[in-house]
């Protein structure tokens, strides 16, 4: 493993901005070279040293081979091969064959996750640390392609404001798929086996949080519910998750914040006062530091 002054960490912020990658800023980067159309080819720049990626990021090689390094470990690439890569991979692309065709797309640690499911996030996360590359089959396979090819083209369309929404509804059919092939490859049913501390913990915070979170956002509030100190509350979140502990409460104030603004008849004052945020202009500054809009601006979407 390369000296820790060798490796350079990145994020979302690091794609260029240009026609190549479709983004929701800082929350998800689509590329890929599929047709025509497509700008970006197999000599445009990618990891040839190790990085640290702050993201989640996975590969569809549609043809070609693709050779890359996660961690310790080398994987290889070939036609309807995918990888799914963990937030604080070590990564290298040690080489792409020339015509290689491939989907790429980078996501946010909070902005792809199961929190409907903590179960099976915990499930998905330890099956793509054991096998990060899976040969998906025909069927998957031509539901992936339609799936990105589906999101896409709703980002790139003017006249759908939602985009946000529609990207995490389609990445988590992804997900779930992704899961799906790993426990098929493996032959291996999701197992009803005792978890672990760790794992027991969080899972406790979540169904706090849930009971909590209109109420309070702060971490201490839920450590204390916890019999455990902040710190080590915010470090378990984080080890099981992926997540930090205030991204998850405040996932789950603006998930809340979104619906009652989208209510006839409630005001934005009305969900203010519901959240127990301190006045309407404070509600009004969180709600556009996790949205990108005002809660007029989403009100009137």
């Amino acid at each position: 493993m390369p000296s820790i002054h060798d490796i350079i960490k990145v994020d979302l912020s690091h794609f260029p901005t240009d026609e190549r990658f479709i983004q929701i800023p800082g929350k998800l980067v689509l590329a890929d070279n599929i047709d025509e159309s497509s700008k970006i080819t197999y000599k445009d720049n990618h990891p040839i040293y190790p990085v640290s990626v702050t993201f989640a990021a996975t590969f569809l090689c549609l043809e070609g081979a693709i050779d890359i390094k996660i961690d310790l470990n080398t994987y290889h690439l070939s036609s309807g091969s995918s990888v799914i890569i963990i937030p604080g991979s070590f990564v290298q692309m040690l080489n792409i064959a020339q015509g290689t065709k491939m989907t790429f797309m980078a996501i946010s640690p909070d902005f792809m996750n199961f929190v409907g499911d903590v179960q099976l996030g915990i499930e998905f996360g330890k099956k793509v640390k054991q096998c990060p590359v899976h040969k998906l089959d025909e069927d998957c396979y031509d539901e992936y392609l339609h799936t990105y090819k589906t999101l896409k083209r709703k980002l790139t369309c003017k006249e759908y404001h939602l985009k946000e929404e529609v990207a995490k509804s389609y990445l988590h059919i992804i997900q779930c798929n992704a899961l799906n092939s790993f426990l098929n490859e493996t032959g291996k049913a999701i197992e009803n086996k005792p978890i672990n501390r760790k794992e027991e913990l969080f899972m406790q915070f979540m169904k706090e949080v849930k009971k909590y979170y209109s109420e309070n956002r702060s971490i201490t509030f839920y450590a204390e519910k916890l019999f455990v100190s902040p710190k080590y509350l915010s470090t378990i979140v984080h080890d099981v998750s992926g997540n930090h502990a205030t991204e998850l409460i405040n996932q789950y104030v603006i998930l809340e914040a979104k619906t009652m603004l989208k209510t006839k008849g409630t005001s934005i004052k009305d969900v203010s006062n519901k959240l127990n945020f301190a006045n309407q202009s404070f509600f009004a500054k969180f709600f556009k530091q996790h949205t990108g809009y005002t809660p007029k601006e989403y009100k009137d979407i």
